[in-house]
Formats: C-alpha cells, structure tokens, sequence
C-alpha cells in the first residue's frame, strides 16, 4: 500500500508525495515535466531522491501541462517547458532536471 501525503496531476503526468516525504513521479515526459533529466515517458513510478533536492523533504507537489513544481523545506524546485516564464527560473532555458529557483526570483513579490 503507497500512502500518500500529496499528490497532483495533469492530463498526462502525475507526481506524489508519500507520507515520509519521498517524491514519485509518472507519466509523460516529452517536456522535461518529469524531471529525469531526459524527455522520455515514465510508465511507472520513479521515485526522485532527496539528494536530488539538496536534500531537503518534499512538502508539496504541483503539475501544469509541460511543468511540475515541488516545495521543499528548503524552498521550490522545479522542471519542464520555460514557455510563459514557468519554470520561474527567469531565463529562457527549458529545464530538465529539478532546478531550485533562486530566492532572488521572489525579490519583490507579495506574500498573499
């Protein structure tokens, strides 16, 4: 039995947390969304070390359509197509891998 804390979804990749903050992600990865650092589909769950996240716990997960977000302790991690400025990264690089996203991208943003 996979017990999850958080997951998430989009049409055709999906990404989950479970309860002791391991990150499992699936599904299409024709835009980098799956973080492997390729574009090629996972069928199956792949669960994503946390030495990958700088070793920080996963606390939450977010899909779009060619992107996933994932909040970590230690701050926000992302990958997939740069379209529209998502990842946030703030250049015009699609990203592969789970990218941290600079505190100095935040500059300026108020907290709702």
């Amino acid at each position: 039995m996979c017990l999850a804390r958080a997951w998430s979804w989009w049409l055709q990749h999906s990404v989950g947390v479970k309860v002791h903050g391991a990150l499992l992600i699936w599904g299409r990865g024709a835009q980098g969304q799956l973080g492997h650092g390729d574009v090629q589909d996972g069928l199956s769950q792949e669960r994503i070390g946390r030495e990958l996240l700088g070793g920080w716990q996963v606390m939450m997960v977010a899909c779009g359509a060619q992107h996933t977000l994932v909040l970590t302790v230690g701050g926000l991690w992302t990958c997939g197509k740069r379209e529209y400025g998502v990842p946030g990264h703030g250049d015009e690089e699609d990203k592969l891998m789970l990218t941290q996203v600079a505190v100095e991208c935040f500059r300026g943003m108020r907290r709702l």
